[in-house]
């Protein structure tokens, strides 16, 4: 299983042994702590976390357990909108069968035809496998999915291509990679979205790039809705075939007839897909 390691920056500053310990205590940052509370809530053991944070399973045990609650709240702010969204989206697209990639301990579609994926083995789903592994698996078999949902820790970058070409109605996208902004880090987004300034690293720019690997795969991607929450972004694209020429296409932008932004829209949902 694949690990994530903490950014060195997250990490907190050693105090003196007191000696009760056998090493130097390390502080806890609110970073190291938010990075801890996101990797339990995506079913991350404690020895698993220990790993990620350099840290010992005893340090980590104590921690968890007296941020209890906050592992319980940690999204209480953006869930419930979320969950809205979700249940509006699902009643314009209407999908027979859904692809959730990154599905954690209780996938939101449980009621739905969907089949589920989560790298943890722990975690009971139809697949406990890498997402990009899995795409390339399922795409060789021809898999299509009305929806696809890529809800990961940090970026899905690099499933991007498989699902757009294997997506029939909708994708949904959120962004972890939003939270490298607040410590104004570019190196990520510089190299995968060619974002070169601080001011450039915006949600609506990371959308226009995803657009972009839309059209090469001869798909456009209508931005339904997106919402912004602290360290994440989270995208509803309606997916539509490109079958015009590129004759027709220029035709469409100059009379302004073709917008990849807001189909439908929120308050009115596109029906005829």
């Amino acid at each position: 299983m694949k690990i994530p390691k903490i950014p060195n920056e997250y990490l907190g500053e050693y105090g003196k042994n007191c000696g009760y310990t056998t090493t130097n205590p390390r502080k806890w940052t609110k970073e190291e702590i938010k990075w801890a509370v996101d990797l339990k809530a995506k079913a991350f053991s404690t020895k698993e976390i220990a790993i990620s944070l350099d840290r010992s399973e005893t340090s980590v045990s104590i921690k968890m357990k007296r941020l209890g609650k906050k592992i319980n709240t940690y999204n209480k702010n953006h869930i419930e909108e979320k969950y809205e969204l979700n249940n509006l989206f699902l009643e314009v697209i209407k999908p027979k069968n859904i692809l959730d990639l990154y599905c954690g301990t209780n996938s939101y579609y449980k009621n739905y035809n969907v089949t589920t994926n989560d790298i943890n083995k722990n975690i009971k789903a139809d697949y406990n496998e890498d997402a990009f592994k899995l795409l390339c698996k399922l795409y060789y078999e021809n898999k299509k999915y009305d929806l696809i949902d890529l809800d990961p820790f940090g970026s899905a970058y690099d499933c991007f291509d498989l699902t757009i070409k294997m997506a029939k109605k909708g994708l949904i996208i959120t962004l972890g990679e939003i939270g490298h902004k607040k410590w104004k880090r570019l190196d990520y987004v510089k190299t995968h979205y060619n974002i070169e300034k601080l001011e450039d690293f915006t949600t609506e720019n990371i959308i226009d790039y995803i657009q972009k690997i839309g059209l090469r795969n001869k798909k456009y991607l209508y931005v339904w809705e997106y919402r912004e929450w602290q360290n994440i972004s989270r995208v509803y694209f309606i997916v539509k075939d490109r079958k015009v020429t590129e004759q027709w296409e220029k035709s469409k932008r100059e009379n302004g007839q073709m917008s990849l932004f807001n189909l439908g829209g929120r308050n009115e949902p596109n029906n005829n897909i």
